[in-house]
């Protein structure tokens, strides 16, 4: 891993996201690994090109923070980053971001994989409105083969019971739904007493982690390989796909009392104008 520390003039930025107004993102590039990650294009607007994603990391370093309490305004932290990557640990970036956090009268949202959370469980607890959001899509072993750095889904949600018991608000991000692997009902039945609410999000493939992901999925599981490309041959069979899961979604979510849920399935949806 090539770690770089970098200047950084702000470490808040304006978002076209229509679920925050703001992101922050304590790093650029991301130790997870995941065949997935839609971030990947950041390699090229970030002195990286030509280096693989999950191979560098740049630490944000010599930023200062604006004055503004941002009052009723979103802040998602970690929207092209894991903010709690394996080097946080060491550098403790999102701590000290949390920590500047604490009297700002915005709603704060912080998205992980990574338990390495409960660390700071002294710092969210400060936050007058705090939610954290853990990413989930798999079972432990497929997660084993897709997010092959991660902490495993079981850690995740062991993490989120802790929070929650803790008094944090949490929610279940399940992203992507990755077609024919994603058991997003077990996962669902297994945290729904311990969030405010569930997120889904499909998998959307492009860019060069398309091929990486077709690859993966031919020689681990060559029998689903034909199947599961035929989703992204063309624009049709991939809204054609979709709106059936999402069908799927909806039906199998009034099973489950009166957890609230929402929808992210269709990228351009979930952009301002």
């Amino acid at each position: 891993m090539n770690i770089n520390h970098v200047n950084a003039r702000s470490i808040i930025t304006i978002t076209k996201l229509k679920k925050a107004d703001y992101t922050i993102n304590p790093y650029i590039g991301c130790t997870h690994g995941c065949a997935y990650c839609y971030a990947e294009y950041m390699a090229r607007f970030s002195g990286h090109k030509g280096e693989k994603w999950c191979s560098f990391l740049d630490v944000k370093e010599n930023y200062t923070f604006p004055s503004d309490k941002f009052q009723d305004k979103n802040i998602l932290i970690g929207s092209a980053t894991d903010p709690y990557n394996h080097f946080e640990k060491q550098f403790e970036k999102t701590r000290s971001i949390l920590q500047y956090l604490t009297d700002s009268l915005a709603h704060i949202e912080v998205l992980t994989k990574s338990p390495m959370i409960l660390r700071d469980i002294d710092i969210l607890s400060k936050i007058k409105n705090v939610t954290v959001g853990f990413s989930l899509s798999a079972s432990d072993e497929i997660a084993r083969l897709i997010e092959p750095y991660a902490p495993p889904p079981s850690e995740r949600i062991k993490a989120m019971r802790i929070l929650h018991s803790a008094g944090i608000t949490v929610f279940a991000f399940i992203s992507p739904v990755i077609p024919f692997f994603s058991d997003y009902q077990t996962i669902v039945k297994a945290i729904k007493e311990h969030v405010a609410y569930v997120g889904f999000e499909n998998l959307n493939l492009r860019g060069s982690f398309k091929s990486e992901v077709f690859a993966l999925i031919k020689e681990h599981f060559p029998n689903m390989s034909q199947k599961f490309a035929s989703i992204y041959y063309s624009k049709q069979a991939f809204y054609r796909y979709w709106h059936i899961q999402e069908r799927g979604i909806h039906k199998f979510m009034q099973t489950m009392g009166n957890l609230p849920y929402k929808m992210y399935f269709f990228h351009d949806d979930n952009k301002k104008e």
